[in-house]
């Protein structure tokens, strides 16, 4: 099953937003190519290591709030649950990017041989 990109943004992950904002590999706001660089200067490898970051975060903030409701030191189950779905949800974006590029990878080395 996949993780449609909106649904995150309808739950305000920024994760999501950064996806869609990602320029083609090489391309230049002038339509010019320079391999490997984003017109930011910002590199994919970058952009991946942030994403993961932010999903490290949200899974922390979900952990955080499940321990806090389960010793009883909070009584918010609904923010509780909104934490975990976002997390959830986060965690299953990044997991199918990293099948859709996995996917690509292998396609190109079928078009290699």
């Amino acid at each position: 099953m996949t993780v449609p990109v909106n649904i995150s943004e309808r739950y305000g992950l920024p994760l999501a937003s950064q996806l869609e904002r990602l320029p083609a590999e090489g391309a230049t706001e002038a339509g010019a190519t320079h391999k490997g660089a984003a017109p930011n200067g910002v590199s994919f490898a970058d952009q991946v290591k942030d994403f993961v970051g932010q999903v490290d975060a949200l899974q922390k903030q979900a952990d955080q709030k499940t321990d806090a409701f389960a010793n009883g030191d909070s009584n918010d189950i609904h923010g509780t649950m909104i934490a975990v779905e976002q997390a959830e949800i986060s965690l299953r974006l990044v997991a199918n990017v990293r099948n859709r590029v996995i996917e690509m990878y292998r396609e190109v080395m079928r078009m290699g041989s």
